[in-house]
């Protein structure tokens, strides 16, 4: 006698596709970076936004500055 195969559910493909989060991570060299000229900006004025990190540091990036 064959063995009958399962049909397989919605849930059951959504519970094989769950992936795990890697915890622990700092991201990349140009987050940090970020970071930091973020936290520069900060400190100078409370307005300053990520965009405006995020532009500051790809400036001093080609200046090659960072």
């Amino acid at each position: 006698m064959a063995k009958t195969r399962r049909a397989s559910t919605r849930k059951d493909r959504k519970r094989k596709s769950r992936k795990t989060r890697k915890a622990g991570r700092k991201g990349g060299d140009w987050a940090q970076a970020v970071k930091r000229v973020y936290a520069e900006l900060k400190r100078k004025d409370r307005n300053a936004s990520l965009g405006d990190a995020m532009k500051e540091a790809s400036r001093r990036r080609k200046a090659g500055t960072l």
